[in-house]
């Protein structure tokens, strides 16, 4: 009972630190999972803790899954569609380079073995978008960038993971057979979207015959969890089974299976296992780099650095000039730096050095090596590429652009005013001549800002241009919305609503298409 009280104590403490440290980065502007890792090391070598040691089965089996199908949930089909592309290269074929360049350029440079060589590129090889994302989000950097970092994120760990498992198990039975590989690499990848779609299929029927809240969230995460358990028992990819199970329920047991209130619950629910998960593994991650150990691997850490973002670049930049010859909508140089050095390592590539047994050849060096490379990548990368992206053009605004905004931002605020104050005259909360007096006053502010919005718009194109796309968007996203509630008030059948979204996706994509 003793134990369990001081386990329970560790957890709370260390969610104590995690809030502390979120309240704390709203002020000095450091991405909050790196600054957990921070804290994490400082905590760490002040022995605050006893050793809280990661392991394979905690971060596969309870980490990943919330990760995984929260990211999934919240990502539109929509916008992954029109972004396939580039994500499927960078997610299949990019790892692929990356494992072999990383492998080869080890195995000359550090004479390592090169079945543990490529073994340490299939584990370094899958990313982490948590802080990268975030930066996004707050710069408003374009959607389409952040999609196409996202989806690679999230499909490369499930790719990643499936080559590291199949490396390994060759290493254990002494056969390296690369024909094999491959066709096992294919096998399990389906294997696990079957197995998630299919889950999430059921579950999202299952929903339509619920209407509460509670339940519906509760059988969300049984089916994240269950995805994964189920896809690695059949000896398929639980990574991918919980991707598919995620998009099926984001995109289709959201719309069609759940009222606006579920949405709501739903979308509040996994925003904060998210952040309970993300707050204890990036701590902990701090917690478990133990720098001693990587200041006598030094000289072989700078260069794995080194390699890594090698093969990263040369994964990367031909890959997506290849697809530019293809692509109408190319991805520009700009957007290529960010995704080369955006590509964040963390929690995967922690959880499979651990993961190995304690017997495994050159483990403890193999370890050392992983967590350099996540330090560097969450620390140096994290906090430059905010640098990077605030310094070009990717945020930059003309100055008319920024007054228009303002005023816009005006306009909505004096609108939300005048909508308050006719509610509170309403509900009797305010008397009739305090009422018509200030909404007079927000009536005139709001025809004035109307008029300064206007002439903007018609001296600048860009504005204009950017206002039509907005305008456009916006009404086709009401449509779909429109008829997803339909679908679910049950007016039309799921049949038709699908194939009328389907309609409005495609004038999506060409509106996109024809913004470039």
């Amino acid at each position: 009972m003793q134990e369990v009280a001081f386990e329970v104590s560790e957890l709370i403490s260390l969610l104590l630190i995690a809030s502390v440290v979120a309240v704390a980065v709203k002020y000095i502007r450091l991405p909050y999972t790196i600054a957990l890792v921070l804290v994490g090391l400082l905590v760490g070598s002040l022995r605050i803790f006893p050793e809280i040691p990661l392991s394979e089965e905690i971060i596969f089996y309870l980490v990943l899954p919330p990760l995984l199908f929260e990211g999934a949930v919240n990502m539109d089909l929509a916008h992954l569609r029109r972004n396939l592309k580039p994500i499927a290269a960078l997610a299949v074929a990019g790892v692929v380079i990356s494992v072999a360049l990383v492998g080869y350029l080890l195995h000359l440079l550090l004479e390592l073995p090169l079945p543990l060589a490529l073994l340490f590129g299939a584990m370094i090889t899958p990313t982490d978008p948590v802080s990268v994302l975030a930066t996004f989000k707050s710069l408003g950097v374009p959607k389409r960038l952040s999609t196409i970092v996202e989806g690679e994120s999230i499909f490369n760990d499930g790719t990643g993971v499936v080559i590291f498992a199949i490396i390994l198990e060759m290493l254990r039975s002494g056969e390296l057979e690369v024909a094999q590989g491959v066709a096992k690499f294919l096998l399990v990848c389906a294997g696990g979207a079957a197995v998630g779609f299919l889950l999430g299929y059921t579950a999202y029927k299952v929903l339509a015959y619920i209407d509460d809240h509670l339940i519906e969230v509760t059988i969300t995460l049984i089916l994240a969890f269950s995805s994964f358990i189920i896809a690695e028992h059949f000896h398929t990819s639980g990574v991918i089974a919980v991707v598919a199970s995620g998009l099926v329920i984001g995109n289709y047991g959201r719309l069609f299976s759940m009222s606006p209130s579920t949405r709501l619950a739903l979308i509040t629910f996994w925003d904060f296992a998210v952040f309970i998960v993300n707050s204890l593994i990036f701590l902990l991650i701090g917690l478990d780099i133990h720098p001693e150990k990587l200041l006598s691997y030094a000289r072989e850490v700078i260069i794995t650095i080194a390699v890594v973002l090698v093969a990263r670049a040369l994964a990367v930049y031909p890959l997506l000039n290849i697809l530019n010859l293809k692509l109408r909508s190319k991805i520009p140089l700009l957007w290529q730096h960010v995704i080369f050095w955006g590509g964040l390592h963390g929690t995967i590539p922690v959880a499979l050095a651990l993961g190995l047994e304690k017997d495994f050849p050159m483990r403890e060096f193999l370890a050392s090596l992983t967590f350099g490379v996540v330090l560097f990548s969450l620390v140096f990368q994290g906090l430059s590429i905010e640098f990077f992206v605030r310094r070009s053009s990717l945020v930059r605004k003309h100055e008319k652009r920024l007054v228009y905004e303002e005023k816009l931002a005006r306009a909505i605020a004096v609108k939300a005013a005048r909508k308050e104050i006719e509610s509170m005259l309403e509900k009797g909360e305010i008397s009739q001549k305090i009422a018509e007096e200030l909404i007079s006053e927000l009536e005139d502010a709001s025809k004035k800002l109307s008029r300064e919005i206007a002439a903007l718009v018609d001296e600048d194109g860009i504005i204009q241009k950017e206002e039509r796309f907005a305008a456009l968007r916006r009404s086709l996203e009401a449509k779909k919305s429109a008829v997803r509630d339909a679908v679910v008030r049950g007016l039309i059948g799921e049949e038709v609503g699908r194939r009328v979204i389907e309609e409005i996706d495609a004038e999506l994509d060409l509106l996109y298409q024809k913004r470039g």
